[in-house]
């Protein structure tokens, strides 16, 4: 087996073009199979943005934005973040 980079703890193992297809297309299904996810996804970050965005404004804008309210807030950003990461992860 090669190893890519030397002492690399993954060995890299050549693969022939049938073998290469038949991942391709296993690849392919499962990219169609959860497409639907993927937008229910895509759909439920973005709402959860908008209304993360929208409360902070209107917070702002009654002046009845406090520290502990933003903290708050935009302390559920970092699960915003973590979704849509993983989005793009599963996108990529």
């Amino acid at each position: 087996m090669k190893s890519a980079g030397g002492d690399s703890a993954y060995p890299v193992k050549a693969i022939g073009p049938r073998d290469l297809k038949a991942r391709m297309d296993a690849v392919e299904r499962l990219t169609k199979l959860f497409k639907v996810e993927r937008m229910v996804h895509l759909g439920v970050t973005t709402v959860s943005l908008a209304m993360l965005l929208v409360s902070a404004g209107v917070l702002l804008l009654k002046g009845q934005a406090g520290i502990a309210e933003l903290t708050g807030l935009f302390g559920s950003a970092g699960l915003i973040t973590y979704s849509a990461g993983r989005l793009l992860v599963m996108w990529n």
